[in-house]
């Protein structure tokens, strides 16, 4: 037998990662085989025995009783041992070893082992080895050990990440169903009932006219929580195509949008950025809107450019303490948030910038981390 260059193990693993366009389930068969070639014998399984029996995954073995695909008793099987102390196994000659006796001997016919435990997620999921039905002539050495041990940790990482790729997968199938229902079984309902009212207000008199006036004022409020809702829902930290923008332009829109009748925008000095438009006008938006619905009257909201991000500050009353100090990683339960500051805050870290809240005489916003943009300059007069 060859024995292979210490380095040959190691680039061999270094090669079954790089390239990610290779299927799972290929690279795994691929790391058995290669497994196998490097050690110089006759056989290479993956086995899955979290549910107490030895269900094989993936073998080079191609037919007969232990193919993939085929279930066994684990306590007649070399992987038993692996199992139950969580601790890789080498036996190069069975005959000749402690195990002489042992049950696996006769049951599998394997008289060479190696194998060491796959490991997802903090618990054991099965094993790898390798085997075969003669004796080794050399014994298996510290290279071949630690090669075994980090091909099935290799495995263990991959299996955990398909895993965890499947679970975000499926949360993100359950939250495009709950943005569907929030987009059809809420607003439906809600737009007959805004046509109704409206068509009550028309006719009413006081002090029923003004009390329609208050129900239509639900029904927007509800309305609007029902889209926040729906763009937490699909859009997450999500940011999409990045864009030159001004900071002055796009603050300038979102007060259109908004148009709080109790507040006055300046944009006191300006600044270019690379950001996702729609998503920095949303954060924008719902700053604009908790002025409006928290601040009172004749308020004066402040937008400045700085030279890594910019501020929007407001002379109004000041948020609360407590939800000042739980945004932007503090300790507060997302649900005392509300909906408008928890966008701000994913719009914020989906762009990879880093924010802060200022209570004192008002509140400041402050977004920091943005490398890239033109310095901020005063705006010119319109």
């Amino acid at each position: 037998m060859t024995t292979p260059d210490t380095t040959d193990y190691f680039r061999d693993l270094y090669e079954l990662g790089a390239d990610p366009s290779i299927p799972l389930d290929e690279k795994i068969a691929q790391a058995i085989e290669v497994g196998r070639d490097r050690l110089d014998v006759q056989y290479g399984v993956l086995s899955y025995t979290g549910n107490g029996e030895y269900e094989i995954i993936d073998s080079t073995i191609t037919s007969g009783e232990f193919e993939a695909g085929t279930t066994h008793d684990l306590e007649t099987t070399w992987c038993r041992h692996v199992v139950e102390d969580d601790e890789p196994l080498a036996i190069s000659d069975a005959g000749e070893s402690e195990y002489s006796t042992d049950i696996a001997r006769e049951a599998t016919g394997l008289q060479c082992y190696i194998g060491a435990p796959i490991v997802v997620d903090g618990e054991t999921y099965g094993t790898l080895c390798y085997s075969g039905e003669q004796p080794r002539e050399e014994p298996f050495g510290e290279d071949e050990r630690r090669f075994v041990r980090l091909l099935s940790r290799w495995i263990g990482y991959e299996l955990e990440r398909e895993h965890h790729h499947r679970t975000l997968d499926a949360q993100n199938e359950r939250l495009d169903e709950f943005a569907g229902v929030l987009a059809h079984d809420l607003r439906n309902p809600l737009t007959s009932a805004r046509g109704y009212v409206e068509l009550a207000a028309e006719t009413a008199s006081e002090p029923e006219s003004e009390y329609l006036e208050t129900a239509l004022d639900s029904l927007d409020r509800m309305e609007q929580l029902v889209a926040e809702t729906l763009s937490l829902a699909r859009e997450g930290e999500d940011v999409g195509q990045r864009e030159r923008v001004e900071l002055g332009a796009v603050s300038r829109q979102a007060w259109g949008t908004v148009e709080p009748a109790n507040a006055t925008l300046v944009v006191e000095t300006d600044r270019t950025l690379t950001a996702d438009r729609s998503r920095l006008q949303q954060l924008f938006e719902n700053l604009f809107r908790n002025v409006e619905e928290h601040c009172g009257e004749d308020v004066t909201v402040t937008v400045r450019g700085t030279e890594d991000g910019f501020i929007v500050a407001d002379d109004g009353p000041g948020l609360p303490e407590e939800i000042a100090a739980s945004l932007f990683g503090g300790e507060l339960e997302p649900n005392r948030l509300g909906l408008g500051l928890l966008i701000i805050e994913r719009v914020v870290s989906g762009h990879g910038w880093e924010g802060r809240v200022e209570v004192d005489d008002g509140t400041t916003f402050v977004v920091s981390g943005i490398s890239d943009g033109a310095p901020a300059v005063q705006p010119r007069e319109a």
